[in-house]
């Protein structure tokens, strides 16, 4: 029989939408040494750019507002679905760090 193994964090972060993403960035510059997983329940990060599939999705405001600070929208201000998972995704791919979450892979935890 497998021993279960109990791990600790010291944030939990439900969801890697766009707060979630946003939230675990801010973590690993503002407080480098917290422990912390992202949870997310979908097959890849993204909430509702992810989730909503219907034809011609795109953001309903202007992305430079939308945008994180640290990495701002540089695109056309009206982006569909499929551009803002490019972005998210960029923002994971530069800024991720490794976890030692057993599952994880970098913040992201797929439950």
């Amino acid at each position: 029989m497998t021993e279960k193994v109990t791990e600790y964090f010291d944030v939990l972060i439900v969801g890697a939408g766009i707060s979630g993403i946003g939230g675990a960035y801010h973590l690993t510059k503002q407080c480098p040494d917290t422990r912390f997983v992202v949870l997310e329940t979908q097959e890849s990060f993204g909430g509702t750019w992810l989730t909503h599939r219907y034809p011609g999705i795109r953001s309903d405001s202007d992305l430079y507002t939308f945008g994180y600070r640290f990495k701002p929208w540089t695109s056309a201000p009206i982006a569909t679905a499929a551009e803002i998972l490019k972005y998210m995704g960029g923002v994971i791919e530069e800024n991720d760090r490794p976890s030692t979450a057993s599952g994880c892979i970098g913040w992201l935890l797929y439950i």
